[in-house]
């Protein structure tokens, strides 16, 4: 089950790893990594192939919940870099026929998504470089772009948080990232094994986006959630002058 917050009048924050932008009806999520257990079985690593059937169970349950005019992936739909391995293209198919059986498809190019366009021919689907829609400007966010006034929604950092446990240990969930003032969000992973980096213990000359970069992100509210819950741990700035949480 959907928990949920809502940021802003257009935006909701899903406990599912998604967001929905009211205005438009979309459902925003990226960062699949499908075909990740694959590549790590070829670098010589054994793991269970479990994250697509968590993947699309969550997504069944967002579409089931928020009923979208348009799901909108964005970018590193598959993992492999140099090519298609086997499990990427019958695990893309089966996702992203699961998603068009229900409601529209659109889906942007990530840094991993090189082959990715071979697949999605067979379904008549194209990659785009970005997608604007209603008032936001949809990027991948590894390549620098110019500022959009509107408000901005960007993949590709997988941000999370550490948090400390009664007991001492440090807990490591994802986060969304949201400032409400230039309207610009970071998705978080919805891939449950590439959970990212802590934003907080990490220098903002490390973020992944370049945007983010330069710009940094101690003006962004972190949004950290599990399957239970989601929670405003307010702006970075503040959880850093914090130290651990």
């Amino acid at each position: 089950m959907s928990k949920e917050i809502q940021p802003s009048k257009d935006m909701i924050l899903s406990s599912l790893g998604c967001a929905y932008h009211i205005p438009t009806a979309s459902l925003l999520l990226a960062d699949l990594h499908i075909g990740y257990e694959a590549t790590l079985e070829g670098e010589g690593f054994s793991m269970p192939r479990f994250q697509t059937r968590l993947m699309m169970s969550k997504l069944e349950s967002a579409i089931d919940h928020f009923d979208p005019s348009v799901v909108i992936i964005n970018g590193d739909i598959k993992h492999n870099f140099d090519r298609n391995l086997s499990a990427e293209w019958r695990d893309v198919e089966l996702v992203v026929d699961s998603i068009t059986s229900r409601t529209k498809l659109l889906l942007i190019r990530g840094n991993h998504d090189n082959y990715l366009a071979t697949i999605l021919s067979k379904r008549n689907l194209q990659l785009k470089k970005e997608i604007v829609i209603g008032n936001l400007r949809i990027s991948h966010g590894h390549e620098m772009l110019a500022p959009w006034d509107e408000g901005m929604v960007f993949g590709h950092e997988h941000p999370a948080i550490s948090l400390r446990e009664s007991t001492g240990a440090n807990v490591k969930i994802p986060c969304f990232l949201y400032n409400k003032t230039l309207n610009r969000l970071v998705l978080p992973a919805f891939s449950p094994l590439a959970i990212g980096s802590d934003v907080i213990k990490s220098p903002d000359s490390e973020r992944m986006i370049p945007l983010l970069a330069s710009t940094g992100i101690d003006e962004y509210a972190a949004y950290g959630f599990n399957e239970e819950e989601i929670l405003n741990y307010r702006k970075i700035s503040d959880l850093r002058a914090i130290g651990d949480i």
